[in-house]
């Protein structure tokens, strides 16, 4: 079955079937063709390009942090939960350019060998400034030393010319050697996980975590640090803060 598709609004053909139309399975089930006349138009949420009616279906794909407009789209997935938009015509979808079969973990032969390995304790690798994140990073930092090679708390040269491969890859490899990871989302969204927790996590390195409050709805939360259960259970005005801005301060919270 042939499917005529045009994207706008910050997708690209190549890249969207990639990451999405080949991790999800459909690209041997259909035949997609980048087309002038289009089935369906795909739009992102990257400008104001939105596609006007016409006599095509307007496909929404809301995949950053936030809630799908449905006035917009005849249909739309997204990252938001089916709950929170609560819409006959949308979809959540998990996974965007990442092989879930790829952090499926294999049983260790020699625990001792990978511990030995991992050499550093903590890294903390962000450009973009975000409050609360740099709160936790200041508050573990008077633990031990964490490393910070990106803009954000930059305390080390960066990590470019290190490494071989492309921006993924170089990021990963110098993942590796760390026991943990902080990686904390730049908002506190229900449904919204990036390659901040993925990254640490086929790299080996223990993801220190904070970002989606429903993660244990796809992830095993004893297979990372989830900040969320240490917020003081006595405190739910601080739990509420952080879902409604992603920007509160850590120092009430107590590193042991």
């Amino acid at each position: 079955m042939k499917i005529r598709l045009r994207f706008q609004n910050g997708l690209t053909f190549e890249s969207f079937k990639k990451e999405v139309f080949d991790i999800e399975g459909l690209s041997p089930l259909y035949e997609f063709e980048e087309s002038d006349h289009p089935d369906l138009v795909v739009f992102g949420p990257y400008g104001n390009d939105i596609p006007a009616k016409g006599d095509y279906v307007r496909v929404g794909y809301f995949c950053e942090n936030i809630k799908p407009d449905m006035t917009i789209c005849d249909w739309a997935f997204g990252v938001p939960r089916e709950a929170d938009v609560k819409h006959p015509n949308y979809k959540r979808i998990q996974w965007h350019g990442l092989d879930p079969r790829l952090l499926i973990k294999q049983p260790i032969a020699d625990p001792e060998k990978l511990l030995a390995s991992k050499r550093k304790f903590c890294n903390f690798l962000y450009s973009h400034k975000v409050p609360y994140r740099e709160a936790f990073f200041t508050q573990l930092s008077k633990y031990k030393k964490v490393d910070a090679p990106g803009k954000s708390m930059n305390n080390m040269p960066g990590i470019d010319s290190l490494y071989k491969g492309d921006m993924w890859e170089i990021k990963r490899q110098f993942l590796a050697p760390y026991k943990f990871t902080i990686a904390f989302e730049n908002d506190i969204f229900p449904g919204y996980q990036t390659e901040k927790l993925y990254d640490a996590m086929l790299a080996g390195s223990i993801p220190i975590y904070c970002g989606d409050p429903f993660v244990g709805d796809i992830f095993n939360t004893k297979s990372f640090i989830n900040a969320a259960e240490y917020l003081p259970v006595k405190n739910p005005r601080l739990v509420r803060g952080l879902e409604r801005s992603g920007q509160m301060d850590f120092e009430d919270i107590h590193l042991t």
